[in-house]
C-alpha cells in the first residue's frame, strides 16, 4: 500500500515537472513584442509623431505642412523599420541605407517649406549629420 502511494506520488511529480519543462521559453523572439517608447506622460509615441512634432517646433510648420511631412515620413516607415530590425548588415551599410532614406525624405520635404524654413531646415540637417 505504501509502495503504491509512493509510485503514484512519484508519477505525479514527474508528470508535473515534465509539464513545466514543456513551457515556451519566453526569451525566444522577445524583440517582436517590443513596445513603442513612451513619453513622459505615459502615452506611447511613434517616431513619425516625434518627427512631425520636432519639425513643427523647430520650423513653425502650419497644418498643411504638418500633414505633408507626416505623409512623407509614413511613406518611408517600412524602410526605416526594416533597417532598424536588420541585424545582419554592417554599420557602414546601415549608415548608407539610412542616408539614402533621409535623402528621399529631405527631397520631398524641402519643396513644401518656405524660404526661411528651408534655411532653418538645412542648418538643422547639417547639425544632425555632424553627430
Amino acid at each position: 500500500m505504501k509502495f503504491r502511494a509512493y509510485y503514484i506520488f512519484l508519477a505525479l511529480a514527474l508528470f508535473i515537472s515534465a509539464t513545466s519543462y514543456a513551457q515556451v521559453d519566453r526569451r525566444i523572439g522577445s524583440g517582436q513584442y517590443r513596445r513603442a517608447p513612451k513619453a513622459k506622460d505615459g502615452k506611447s509615441t511613434d517616431f513619425v509623431d516625434q518627427t512631425v512634432e520636432y519639425y513643427t517646433k523647430e520650423l513653425k510648420l502650419d497644418d498643411f505642412q504638418q500633414a505633408a511631412i507626416r505623409t512623407i515620413v509614413e511613406e518611408q516607415r517600412d524602410a526605416i523599420n526594416e533597417l532598424m530590425a536588420a541585424k545582419e548588415i554592417t554599420s557602414d551599410e546601415r549608415r548608407d541605407r539610412a542616408k539614402a532614406i533621409n535623402d528621399k525624405i529631405d527631397a520631398k520635404i524641402v519643396p513644401i517649406l518656405s524660404e526661411d524654413q528651408k534655411t532653418k531646415y538645412k542648418t538643422t540637417i547639417q547639425d544632425k549629420r555632424k553627430y
